[in-house]
């Protein structure tokens, strides 16, 4: 699970983002920033990297819970503070993860940051403000409206609604107030959280059955729009441990209609394996020889340039616009299909049962009063919310490279690695995912 963070002007106070490895945008909370000169305003943007997409698309695809980030554009508004949102300033970022845009930080997380000065006409008057940020991608799968037409001298809208052509993608946000005294400067920080879910399926041993070709990740509600507001901004240190700052929030909206379940993931067996075959008569499908990884480049790839995998693995994960648990349907399930999608087995993917997400009761975007309102609680091992900035899993899976210390190496299963570790679907009903939050928080997940 990843998260990314946004270190934002000196104005501002923390943004945060995380939950599948955590990538959190945000401006530190002025714990041990040093002092300005008088007068002085300045912020620092700062974006913290806190995690399948194996095809190229616009956002990072999600390989696993590494904190990381790829996004190429930051743009962040200051507004006036009486909850009109008047926007007075507007800094726009481009190029983000280049060295002469912003630079690696590792004080209190870890990511990259620049550092913004208002200056002559741009300085603000005294009086409360409201800093506002989001990181995003180019050829972004959303409608970004709301972001790119926001200019100087505008209305703001505090909780912006950005639909997406697919199921979700990374994207950074985060809000801090600031108050600015007659005479005195300020350095203040801005936090940018990661504002999806994640979620991924890493797992071996899978049955052979004839005419199998896909195994697919599907849920029982999919929302199409993403809402940008009652963000978390605060500096998440840990990736995917937790602390008293974990939010669970569901901020998406504009739910497909219908029984059905949707797909999130799906993993093409005849791209992890040369043919879909049992020689060895064990009724799983051939590893060994017959695996490959699909990532690597056919030719010559640099170490390090691309992802590794367990031989004899399978990996699928996407990032996810959070929804809320449909009561009384199985949240989510692995599948094992044929060509033409028929189910030939499944797995119920559970939360474990000692999950801190089943004491929760979940804030919801309530779309008909266009407010936060909505309170939902009667989390289920069975039946739960996926949250943002939270990272759900089967099997674990934190690095991109299944061994760090060897970078373009596809290792052998034995011994296990405790990082990176594909669960076994031989002989099992039940699967576990975990969440991740700096991903905020890790959730074990059980297969059944």
């Amino acid at each position: 699970m990843k998260k990314n963070y946004l270190l934002g002007m000196a104005l501002m106070a923390s943004l945060s983002f995380y939950s599948c490895d955590k990538e959190v945008v945000y401006v530190q909370d002025g714990n041990g920033v040093e002092s300005v000169a008088d007068g002085a305003q300045i912020i620092t943007l700062q974006v913290e990297n806190g995690g399948d997409g194996l095809a190229t698309r616009a956002g990072r695809p999600l390989y696993s819970a590494e904190a990381k980030q790829t996004i190429e554009n930051v743009k962040l508004w200051i507004c006036d503070g009486d909850g009109a949102g008047n926007v007075k300033y507007v800094k726009e970022i481009s190029d983000w993860n280049t060295d002469d845009v912003s630079t690696v930080y590792t004080t209190g997380g870890h990511g990259r940051q620049t550092t913004i000065e208002l200056k002559d006409a741009d300085k603000l008057a005294a009086g409360t403000y409201k800093i506002y940020a989001v990181g995003y991608s180019n050829s972004s799968a959303y409608t970004l409206t709301d972001v790119t037409n926001v200019a100087k001298e505008s209305t703001f809208n505090e909780n912006m609604v950005l639909p997406c052509s697919t199921v979700g993608e990374e994207i950074f946000a985060g809000q801090m107030e600031l108050t600015v005294e007659k005479g005195k400067g300020f350095k203040k920080p801005v936090v940018l959280n990661r504002q999806v879910a994640g979620a991924f399926a890493y797992v071996k041993d899978i049955p052979f059955m004839e005419g199998a070709k896909y195994l697919k990740l599907v849920a029982s509600a999919q929302n199409q729009s993403l809402v940008l507001g009652n963000f978390n901004s605060f500096d998440l240190t840990g990736n995917g441990s937790g602390n008293a700052n974990v939010k669970y929030v569901v901020n998406g909206t504009n739910g497909k209609s219908g029984s059905e379940t949707y797909v999130i993931s799906t993993i093409d067996l005849n791209k992890w394996f040369t043919a879909i075959k049992d020689d060895n008569g064990d009724n799983l499908i051939d590893a060994g020889e017959n695996w490959k990884n699909p990532c690597r480049p056919s030719s010559s790839p640099t170490a390090g340039t691309y992802p590794t995998f367990q031989k004899g693995s399978a990996f699928g994960g996407e990032f996810v616009i959070p929804f809320a648990h449909v009561d009384g349907k199985q949240t989510l399930t692995l599948q094992l299909t044929n060509a033409g999608g028929k189910v030939l087995r499944s797995w119920k993917v559970n939360l474990g049962s000692t999950d801190e997400q089943l004491k929760q009761t979940i804030t919801c975007w309530n779309s008909g009063s266009t407010d936060w309102s909505t309170s939902l609680s009667g989390e289920l091992a069975n039946t739960y919310s996926l949250v943002r900035n939270h990272l759900y899993g089967i099997g674990t899976r934190m690095n991109d490279e299944a061994n760090p210390e060897k970078p373009g190496v596809d290792p052998d299963p034995n011994p296990e690695n405790p990082n990176d570790k594909p669960e076994s679907l031989n002989n099992k009903q039940e699967l576990v995912l975990k969440v991740n939050d700096n991903w905020e928080v890790i959730h074990g997940m059980e297969l059944d």
